[in-house]
């Protein structure tokens, strides 16, 4: 138990350098982008007072070490500054957009994981069959398709014809998020449940292949029990691995699936802010993302190492 707990208090530890990279990386967008911030404040018919004011309000005229500590430390306070465009606090507009996005994201890996781990046990109970050629072969369609098309056909063949989905918008009552979710999850995971059918499938064919396995079978213990007590138990932790990578991905195809649904979730508002050149709300989008990222591998890690013994958690 001690060993588990350094090795999460290890990952927590290299977490904590790797967002620092990341605000650096999102503080120097701010020096690299054209156009001078205060002058997207104060207007281009302001005075050069008017702009010197501003300037030293943003700080924009103390030396670039001396913004960057001043940003990292009202970042890790949970203060991102203000908007450019509406002039309230970046905090404020996250945690209004947050909820949205973390509804799509929890109902998508949900989706994904219901449609890949039944898909995945069939196909590798017989491989090389006719299922488990089929669940590849629609697999890689899936795959290969775009989230607004998959999301686009959705609307037209579902929301459209049957009216029990929303084609946009998230509604106000806990059921009105449910029916506007559904759509948009099942864009993503049908994109997504392909990579982890192929992982778990391959873990399966492993796992029942293995000498346990065998000897298993020769003491009478039945395919379901083994299935679920050894097999799925021991060709999981890979597909842990894949679903946290997929989650990951999941946070920028979120991006294009909002904006095909009208989802007021945080990849509308990185879209929203771009177009406007609001650059505290998009660094503040970006650093949300990143650690989004950042904490959906670290959970994936400690899973797979509580999931799978023989990883060594002591390196």
């Amino acid at each position: 138990m001690s060993d588990r707990f350094g090795f999460v208090l290890r990952r927590i530890a290299f977490a904590i350098p790797l967002t620092l990279c990341v605000v650096l990386l999102v503080f120097l967008l701010l020096k690299i982008t054209p156009g001078d911030p205060a002058r997207l404040i104060v207007g281009l018919r302001a005075s050069p007072e008017q702009l010197a004011l501003a300037r030293q309000q943003l700080g924009l005229d103390q030396p670039a070490i001396t913004q960057f500590l001043h940003y990292v430390g009202n970042v890790f306070v949970g203060d991102f500054g203000f908007s450019f465009k509406s002039q309230q606090p970046v905090t404020d507009v996250i945690t209004e957009r947050l909820p949205v996005s973390l509804w799509l994201l929890g109902f998508s890996a949900l989706f994904s994981v219901v449609i890949s781990v039944p898909v995945a046990i069939v196909a590798a109970r017989r491989p090389g069959g006719v299922f488990d050629h089929s669940a590849r072969g629609v697999g890689l369609l899936l795959f290969a398709m775009p989230s607004f098309w998959t999301g686009i056909v959705l609307i037209l063949l579902v929301a459209l014809p049957t009216g029990w989905f929303p084609v946009g918008g998230f509604g106000y009552t806990t059921v009105d998020h449910l029916r506007s979710i559904v759509l948009p999850a099942i864009t993503l995971a049908v994109t997504m449940a392909p990579l982890q059918i192929r992982s778990l499938r391959a873990s399966l064919i492993g796992v029942r292949e293995s000498e346990y396995i065998t000897a298993a079978r020769t003491l009478g213990i039945g395919s379901g029990r083994i299935t679920r007590r050894f097999v799925l138990r021991n060709a999981a932790p890979p597909t842990v691995s894949v679903l946290a990578l997929n989650i990951g991905y999941m946070l920028f195809g979120a991006v294009v699936v909002e904006t095909t649904f009208a989802l007021p979730g945080l990849g509308q508002g990185i879209v929203l802010a771009s177009r406007q050149r609001d650059i505290p709300l998009i660094q503040g989008y970006t650093i949300v993302f990143a650690i989004a990222v950042i904490l959906v591998y670290l959970i994936a890690d400690v899973v797979e190492a509580i999931l799978d013994p023989r990883v060594k958690v002591d390196s």
